[in-house]
């Protein structure tokens, strides 16, 4: 091979292994070297580039992990500590903790699977739990896709939505209106916050916040309703238009994933819904949001290399009646916690759910967010959960700023 072959390889090898570690380690690379080639050639060419970069790299690692151990994120806690909880006395309407789940492929589960442990409160250390991890492997050829999930208890927690500084995008609504924080309000009592869905020009697809409509509701889009009374609802639109007066705020997002216990038939055709800018059968990181058939846990799932049908398979496993995807794509599916800050500071992000996540403390209470994301605060008691609950008037969903 001539030599000046053999430098243009070099240069290309070289290159590549930048451009892998620039996306996954530095933080805003990948999105913004995204967004410019878009900008520059579309977003097809785009579409299609990422779509052959994911094929490469989940082809090399069927062949690297074909004999290793299934991927876990965390050292599965002893039974003991597990089994404790359930003993707690608590409150009628909370949990005491979700009922364990059979693993969806027993070949590539890996110990723990379906046992849920308590996650530790940070900002009420000694409160019984309301937030449970599991995971779940949901793909039997891959032994490294894995689903790290959260079980939330809604008769005790808070599910907030906060419209980003940028996203999603809406001329109508003004800057002052969209801080990307946290309410000031709010920060004793926060958990956790994670990611949204995705960007306006993704999809279209609605959002509106006390009041404020950033995109309008479309029909075939699955919605994350949240309402004045606490309760969660994810169903497609026109199931749920007939309670939009009743809701504090809604996000839509793709087709939903898991709706009534079934999964959404195109999972099984097509599977194009799932991705803006990749198509569902891209092995990724993907999020998804999702509630039980009793509307009391709340799911919140985070995958490693999962398509659009493992992560909804992976969902119902663990539970979710009804499944909406989130963002997806490296740098933007995230669970972050929070504990109170040195000196007297107010809240601060401890940990994310799983390793490989970059963050600064300072995410969504400090330094704003240009997208939008949930919160979640604990309650003040424990409620009962009602769509037609009126909240209290200082008590309403705010647009993040108040």
């Amino acid at each position: 091979m001539p030599e000046r072959a053999l430098r243009c390889l070099a240069v290309c090898a070289i290159a590549v292994e930048a451009l892998w570690y620039g996306i996954h380690e530095v933080p805003g690379f990948g999105p913004a070297l995204a967004d410019g080639a878009r900008a520059v050639v579309g977003p097809a060419p785009v579409a299609w580039a990422e779509d052959v970069a994911y094929g490469v790299a989940d082809r090399l690692n069927q062949a690297i992990y074909r004999h290793a151990p299934p991927k876990t994120f965390w050292e599965p806690a002893p039974a003991a500590a597990a089994e404790a909880v359930r003993d707690e006395g608590l409150e009628a309407e909370s949990i005491s903790s979700p009922s364990p789940f059979e693993p969806p492929f027993r070949e590539v589960a890996a110990t723990g699977d379906g046992v849920w442990t308590p996650i530790p409160d940070a900002v009420r250390p000694g409160d019984a739990p309301v937030l449970w991890r599991s995971a779940v492997h949901p793909d039997p050829r891959r032994v490294f896709a894995a689903i790290a999930v959260v079980a939330i208890d809604l008769g005790r927690v808070d599910l907030r939505l906060v419209a980003g500084t940028k996203e999603p995008f809406s001329p109508d609504v003004p800057a002052e209106r969209r801080p990307g924080l946290v309410p000031e309000g709010h920060a004793g009592e926060l958990i956790a916050a994670f990611n949204g869905g995705f960007k306006a020009m993704h999809g279209h697809y609605g959002m509106m916040l006390d009041g404020d409509t950033f995109l309008p509701p479309r029909d075939r889009a699955c919605t994350i309703a949240l309402y004045r009374g606490g309760a969660v609802r994810i169903r497609t639109w026109p199931e749920l238009r007939a309670d939009e007066a009743r809701m504090a705020a809604y996000r839509q997002t793709p087709p939903c994933l898991v709706e009534q216990g079934e999964l959404h038939h195109a999972l099984y055709d097509s599977n194009r819904d799932w991705g803006a800018t990749v198509s569902g059968e891209t092995v990724i990181r993907r999020s998804a949001l999702g509630v039980d058939a009793t509307g009391k846990l709340l799911f919140y799932g985070l995958g490693e290399a999962v398509t659009a049908r493992t992560l909804a398979q992976g969902m119902k496993a663990a539970g979710a009646h009804d499944v909406a995807e989130l963002d997806v794509n490296h740098a933007y599916p995230r669970f972050l916690l929070y504990g109170r800050g040195e000196g007297g500071e107010g809240p601060r992000a401890r940990s994310a759910l799983i390793p490989d996540v970059q963050f600064k403390p300072e995410e969504y209470v400090v330094e704003p967010a240009p997208r939008d994301f949930f919160y979640l605060r604990r309650r003040r008691a424990a409620a009962t959960l009602g769509i037609a609950d009126p909240a209290p008037a200082d008590d309403v969903l705010g647009r993040g700023g108040r």
